[in-house]
C-alpha cells in the first residue's frame, strides 16, 4: 500500500524555499523512500521538472497562521520577523506584532493585520545586533 504524504496536484515548498507543484507520486518506495515529481516555476519563468524525496517537501504556510519566528513581508521588500500572533475573537481576524529586520525601519516593532502579508519567507536566515 502506498502511504505518500502528497497528492498530484497539490502545491508545496521544495528544500524549504522554491515553490512547487507536484505531478507524480511513487507507487513504491524505493530503498531511500518515497518520491515525488514536481514542477518549479523560477523567478525567470524557467519551468524545472525533477524528481525528489517526499521528505525535502512542505506543505506551505497559511499567512493566518504563522508562528514567532516565521519571516514575511508586506508590500515593498521590507523583511518582517513575526514575534506573537492575535486572533481577535469578535472579528475572527488574525493580527501579528512584528520587528522590521530590514530596511530604514529595521528594528522598529509594529502591529499588522495578516491579509496584508504579500509573501512568507521559508528557512529565512538573518543576522540581529
Amino acid at each position: 500500500m502506498n502511504d505518500n504524504k502528497f497528492k498530484v496536484g497539490e502545491k508545496v515548498i521544495y528544500d524549504n524555499r522554491y515553490k512547487a507543484t507536484i505531478f507524480g507520486v511513487a507507487d513504491k518506495a524505493d530503498f531511500y523512500g518515497e518520491y515525488a515529481a514536481i514542477s518549479i516555476t523560477t523567478k525567470d519563468g524557467n519551468l524545472l521538472n525533477t524528481v525528489v524525496r517526499e521528505d525535502t517537501l512542505s506543505k506551505p504556510l497559511n499567512k493566518n497562521k504563522l508562528e514567532a519566528g516565521d519571516v514575511c513581508k508586506q508590500k515593498g521588500n521590507n523583511r518582517l520577523k513575526i514575534l506573537c500572533r492575535a486572533n481577535d475573537e469578535y472579528s475572527d481576524e488574525v493580527t501579528y506584532f512584528i520587528k522590521h529586520i530590514t530596511g530604514k525601519r529595521k528594528g522598529l516593532t509594529d502591529v499588522i493585520p495578516a491579509e496584508t502579508i504579500e509573501e512568507i519567507f521559508y528557512n529565512y536566515t538573518f543576522k540581529e545586533k
